[in-house]
């Protein structure tokens, strides 16, 4: 993770353990699955990005690493503003502020596990301040739920007291409605926040 600089771009840092640094501001990503070997480009990434940016999404806070680095990336290319952090908390409660700012809702992206509950500080805060929030996490493969996998964590469960909207993407194909509901529902009525659970096999899985 890394900090955001003048430009809105973070600039490069180490990362931390088990985390890696999104790609340049250019939105070219590690080579690693999707289409011909580079994520964010024909995936689930991709997909969810250009969603995000239809649905009018400007701001993404947060801290990247396994599986969500290339959607930082795919964000970026997308016309989305990336601003790394080095803590969950701290973004959640920036995204809710430029949420409040502009009307709109901002992302808090995060890793599976202990990243998504990190986040649910900065959705217990937009909730309670009816504060347009999107939390957008990664979560295990679907077919590895229940058996013990990396980061393992029921995040639609853990989320769901914290916010207006908890959902789960499992397609690329139900991507666009599983957002347009969760924005629906975060900037809709008394805003607050909205959570979307992005599991990494949708992610790296080629859009029909």
């Amino acid at each position: 993770p890394n900090g955001s600089g003048a430009s809105g771009m973070a600039p490069a840092a180490s990362a931390g353990p088990g985390q890696t640094q999104p790609s340049s501001s250019t939105g070219q990503a590690e080579s690693h699955g999707g289409a011909a070997g580079v994520p964010g480009v024909g995936d689930g990434y991709e997909v969810t990005a250009l969603a995000l940016a239809k649905l009018g999404v400007k701001y993404m806070f947060g801290v990247v690493g396994i599986p969500v680095t290339p959607l930082a990336s795919s964000a970026q290319a997308a016309g989305i503003r990336f601003i790394g952090f080095r803590n969950e908390q701290s973004a959640g409660y920036a995204a809710a502020a430029a949420g409040f700012l502009t009307g709109t809702p901002a992302a808090l992206l995060t890793v599976s596990g202990p990243g998504a509950v990190h986040g649910i500080a900065g959705l217990s805060h937009a909730q309670a301040n009816c504060l347009p929030l999107l939390q957008l996490s990664g979560s295990c493969e679907t077919s590895e739920v229940g058996k013990g996998a990396f980061q393992e964590c029921d995040q639609v469960a853990a989320v769901t007291r914290f916010c207006k909207y908890a959902g789960r993407a499992a397609s690329p194909a139900d991507v666009p409605r599983v957002l347009a509901a969760a924005v629906a529902a975060a900037a809709g009525g008394r805003p607050g926040a909205a959570y979307v659970d992005l599991p990494s096999d949708m992610l790296l899985t080629r859009a029909a």
